[in-house]
């Protein structure tokens, strides 16, 4: 198990999906649970409702291993937080005031990711003005209006096929920028 703890998130995932490694599932587990359960906590008030929520995440991560463009999976992980505490504010009905500040809440815990999380909305931005027009569109309401295709499809008078289509050319040229621009750190370093 110690040469396993030196692998990245991003490999770790690849052996969960790959072979369901146990080992690499405890050691993202246990390497990342206490800063989401955390965060959760922090915004759930209670123990209990926390854990579940938690385990939820790590129990999705399992059973279906996201693929990551960069080593750590914290982003994911507090993405999916968010997510599932407003799924339990919805299933409990809390009120608009409730769901707006998990809204606005981020899951960052210092002042370095902070400002890594800043520069890269500013780089997923800059993508994103790039991006052909009627691609924009339907990136923009689906990721940020969280529409449903179908609903995309109604309101702009096109397709679900070509949503998306729309959807995975915006997803194929942001991965492009931003793998461009990662290779350019990084030799720059």
């Amino acid at each position: 198990m110690t040469s396993i703890i030196t692998h990245n998130d991003q490999e770790l995932l690849q052996l969960i999906a790959e072979r369901q490694n146990h080992q690499a599932f405890d050691v993202l587990y246990h390497r990342h649970f206490d800063a989401i359960f955390r965060y959760v906590y922090k915004v759930m008030q209670d123990r209990e409702t926390a854990e579940d929520v938690v385990q939820n995440i790590f129990i999705s991560v399992w059973k279906k291993p996201p693929h990551l463009s960069h080593p750590s999976m914290l982003p994911y992980l507090f993405g999916a937080a968010r997510n599932q505490i407003a799924k339990e504010f919805r299933k409990n009905k809390w009120n608009k005031e409730q769901l707006d500040f998990i809204k606005n809440t981020k899951g960052i815990c210092s002042t370095d990711e902070y400002l890594e999380e800043r520069d890269t909305r500013k780089l997923l931005e800059s993508g994103i003005q790039k991006l052909p027009v009627k691609c924009r569109n339907v990136f923009r309401l689906s990721r940020f209006g969280y529409l449903s295709n179908k609903q995309i499809s109604e309101k702009l008078g096109i397709s679900v096929f070509t949503v998306e289509n729309h959807i995975k050319k915006a997803l194929y040229l942001l991965r492009q920028s931003l793998e461009f621009i990662v290779i350019c750190l990084v030799s720059w370093y």
